[in-house]
């Protein structure tokens, strides 16, 4: 399916116990990022604070803005499929409750997913924050392009697994759907695994971000503290793609040794599609403090070899 710059977004949202952080992410959606035509669907995993109050809340100020909402907790998966079956429109934009949108950024993403013929669009990089946006603890940044599915399996420095995105409804009809397994282990990066793996096309936009939160008690940390799930459960997602892997690298995430951490380890050991050369992942940057880098900048001349490490690193 060939989109069109002119076609509206679905912004969906999955949210449960987000009622610290919810309101900043919604409103970065309808303040420089919402267009009329667009719509808003926040789907309640059965959140036990007063998520659902903070919600209701703006939607006094928003009524466009829809609620589902259920009592049990179903996952995040389930509420993923639950907001993209009641999407509308032809594209959709993955938010989570907790993460923070660029102003002006949805716009550009979606001229330049048409503008490419992709089915699955991210940002360049997520800018890591605590409590404050203007105190980024540093960067996972992205390589820009096409991310291809060596790339993908080459290590998870890529949109994949943070899983705030555009895509088309058409793919994710087309690859059955997010996983529904656990309650969110993965399923980001399980979900950016099928559209590859059945043929999308999955760009990266150059120069651009999103504000990631990290640092409390979200649905990833507490699923990746379960035993050894996070190899787990990625080898369960790759599992029915075995035969496009390198026949070696499917002994090595299956074998005793390594086939309860091998995730972890794909900087140092990436996975290869067969036949081919491994693929590359992007980079963390850690950012110096201003004041250091007015002290290497100072110094650069007599010393070089700092203002090489800053460059290296911020």
């Amino acid at each position: 399916m060939t989109i069109q710059e002119t076609d509206h977004v679905s912004y969906c949202m999955p949210a449960f116990n987000s009622a610290g952080t919810i309101a900043e992410s919604i409103e970065s959606i309808m303040n420089g990022n919402f267009e009329k035509g667009d719509e808003v669907i926040i789907v309640n995993d059965g959140s036990s604070d007063n998520t659902v109050t903070i919600v209701e809340e703006l939607r006094k100020k928003y009524p466009v803005i829809q609620l589902i909402s259920y009592s049990d907790n179903r996952g995040c998966p389930a509420a993923r499929n639950i907001a993209y079956r009641q999407a509308k429109h032809p594209i959709i934009f993955n938010l989570y409750s907790d993460d923070v949108l660029v102003a002006g950024s949805i716009k550009k993403l979606k001229n330049y997913m048409a503008a490419e013929h992709a089915d699955m669009a991210g940002f360049a990089a997520g800018h890591y924050f605590q409590k404050n946006k203007r105190k980024i603890t540093h960067k996972w940044i992205f390589r820009s392009g096409v991310l291809s599915f060596a790339d993908f399996l080459a290590g998870d420095i890529n949109p994949g697994p943070g899983g705030d995105y555009m895509f088309t409804k058409e793919i994710w009809e087309r690859v059955g759907g997010v996983w529904e397994y656990g309650k969110g282990l993965h399923e980001a990066w399980g979900f950016t695994l099928k559209c590859l793996a059945a043929g999308a096309k999955v760009v990266v936009m150059p120069n651009s971000f999103y504000y990631h939160r990290y640092g409390y008690n979200s649905l990833f940390a507490r699923e990746s503290r379960i035993g050894n799930e996070m190899s787990l459960m990625a080898t369960k997602m790759l599992q029915p793609y075995f035969n496009l892997l390198n026949e070696e690298d499917v002994a090595y995430i299956t074998s005793e040794m390594h086939g309860k951490t091998w995730y972890n380890s794909t900087a140092r050991r990436p996975l290869r599609l067969k036949g081919q050369p491994a693929g590359k992942t992007g980079v963390i940057t850690v950012p110096f403090p201003e004041k250091i880098k007015r002290i290497f900048v100072r110094n650069a001349r007599k010393f070089p070899w700092l203002l090489n490490l800053l460059v290296k690193k911020s």
